[in-house]
């Protein structure tokens, strides 16, 4: 097996800087508009996604026999015309047919090419080395009919390597659930833009490596509802610190947190808002806290949070103000998050207890929280369980439909809403969704929250919105730690240090790096209870 252009390590860097994340049915809108306005043919796009695919299964697996297994919609003649390719390149190919009838329309464009019936699959699928999967397509969301469903068992009990054709048969390409009997694939290519179940579990468990090419669609109008954060992306969104900049172009940056015996959550943020460029931070904690966040953080001021007046002039000091890691919920810790809502007009980023304290408050309510601060911008940041607390919901809810859960609590309180999780969902109030596309075991450790929450905070204190700043700081810290932390077992006060080179290794991007090829992203493992930065 060989990976062309860059190993999986670095696939980070080969995603466009624009790349969509439609629904099965915005996709086929897309689809339909494309040909319908005369933009592109929809015999040029099934031409074009078949020799995509035909050309990423070779370059993957260069020897051996191919057997395609071909339903009847759009993915079967996509797959047959990748087999048909093949075939004109010199590979040995057979061809099942694996729905009611041929696909349509007929893709083999003169060539003698046998499409066998159903009964022929066993025999193929042992004189095969790689398995084309065109069974089902995108409109799936109830399990698989019985025909299918055994095609589908048959091929993972088989040897050969699998490579589904826009996604892996069975799987729901919209909310990334898994019905009944679904494909196990090595390498799934999809076409135009990912969709967003590719990216969710349990289906991201089946795809394998994921890679999105570009097939010849125009620019959709309107855009979807949601889009990858990309590297690529976020470089621009950062872009390069003048030379002859100062600590207040930086940013200013207050964070409020540290209980006693809590010390640690607030020292981990203020080392990665450091690192992560804030030009100053002060920490207001806990006395109890002083010599430890002043040995932990020598760059950071610390402010006495029983202090009312140091407290505010903290306050109106900063460019943007956290609040949150290592809170606790002790007396007097309502006010603070009450205080830092109300004073000001600076972004303000809510985690962890804070997050505990608004919801406590909401359930008094008996009603999830309304808007929160009229006159500023809020970034929430809540993993499972406390999206389910501010709800008023269950945490198998939220995993049920994350992407709904950030948009219903963003418009809700009118704040910008990163919910933590596999992929993570970045939902604006009426506006649109963003998920990550970069997840790791190491993400679920104690104390990545509070890294990244400082990091939020730098960008936000940057001058950032809250979504931007959000995107690129779940971008930053994922990068650095897949390229130094990633591992289980890797610690959070590894990764403040490795944001400066992962800031750098963001300047080395470039779109097209991978030509053909707008999103790639290595096989992902089945996520753990704790799969998220949190």
């Amino acid at each position: 097996m060989r990976v062309p252009a860059f190993p999986p390590s670095d696939w980070w860097r080969c995603a466009a800087r624009e790349v969509w994340l439609p629904t099965a049915a915005e996709m086929a809108e897309i689809d339909r508009v494309a040909i319908e306005s005369g933009a592109i043919p929809e015999r040029a796009l099934i031409e074009n996604a078949g020799r995509a695919l035909a050309r990423h299964v070779h370059e993957r697996f260069p020897a051996g026999r191919v057997a395609v297994l071909a339903g009847s919609g759009h993915n079967g003649a996509d797959a047959l015309v990748a087999g048909r390719t093949l075939s004109a390149w010199g590979r040995s190919v057979g061809f099942v047919r694996c729905g009611s009838r041929t696909p349509d329309p007929d893709v083999l464009a003169g060539w003698s090419l046998a499409l066998d019936p159903p009964e022929a699959l066993e025999r193929e699928l042992a004189a095969a080395d790689v398995v084309i999967d065109g069974i089902l397509g995108t409109g799936l969301t109830t399990a698989p009919r019985p025909p299918q469903a055994r095609i589908i068992e048959r091929v993972n009990a088989a040897r050969a390597a699998v490579v589904s054709a826009d996604g892996p048969s069975g799987v729901d390409f919209t909310t990334g659930r898994v019905p009944g009997a679904a494909i196990r694939a090595d390498l799934t290519v999809t076409f135009g833009w990912p969709k967003t179940g590719l990216l969710s579990f349990p289906a991201r468990e089946r795809t394998g490596d994921l890679i999105s090419v570009e097939i010849g669609f125009p620019p959709p109008e309107p855009p979807p509802s949601a889009r990858a954060v990309t590297a690529a992306w976020v470089a621009g969104l950062l872009g390069e610190r003048a030379a002859d900049g100062h600590k207040g172009d930086a940013g200013y940056l207050a964070i409020v947190g540290g209980e006693r015996g809590m010390a640690g959550a607030a020292v981990l943020a203020a080392r990665a808002a450091i690192r992560a460029g804030a030009g100053i931070v002060r920490v207001v904690s806990a006395p109890e806290n002083r010599e430890i966040v002043q040995a932990g953080v020598p760059e950071a001021v610390f402010v006495d949070w029983s202090a009312p007046e140091a407290v505010g002039s903290a306050l109106n000091w900063a460019g943007a103000v956290a609040v949150g890691p290592g809170l606790g919920t002790g007396p007097g810790r309502a006010e603070l998050v009450r205080r830092a809502l109300e004073d000001g007009s600076v972004p303000l980023v809510l985690d962890a207890d804070a997050l505990n304290v608004v919801s406590a408050e909401a359930a008094e309510a008996g009603a999830p929280p309304g808007p929160l601060a009229p006159r500023r911008s809020v970034l929430l940041t809540p993993h499972p369980g406390e999206m389910a607390r501010l709800l008023g919901t269950s945490v198998g809810e939220v995993r049920g439909d994350a992407r709904a859960a950030a948009r219903r609590l963003a418009d809700a309180t009118r704040a910008t809403v990163l919910l933590k999780g596999a992929p993570t969902w970045v939902a604006r109030p009426g506006g649109e969704l963003r998920a990550t596309t970069l997840v790791s075991p190491a993400f679920a450790s104690g104390g990545m929250g509070d890294v990244l929450t400082g990091v939020c905070g730098a960008f936000l204190a940057s001058g950032l919105g809250p979504a931007d700043a959000a995107s690129a700081a779940l971008t930053l810290t994922a990068l650095a730690i897949l390229r130094d932390v990633d591992e289980i077992g890797g610690s959070a006060a590894d990764v403040p240090d490795a944001l400066p080179d992962a800031r750098r290794a963001l300047g080395t991007v470039r779109s097209g790096a991978w030509p053909g090829v707008n999103l790639a992203l290595p096989a992902a493992p089945a996520p753990a209870a704790g799969d998220r930065i949190g």
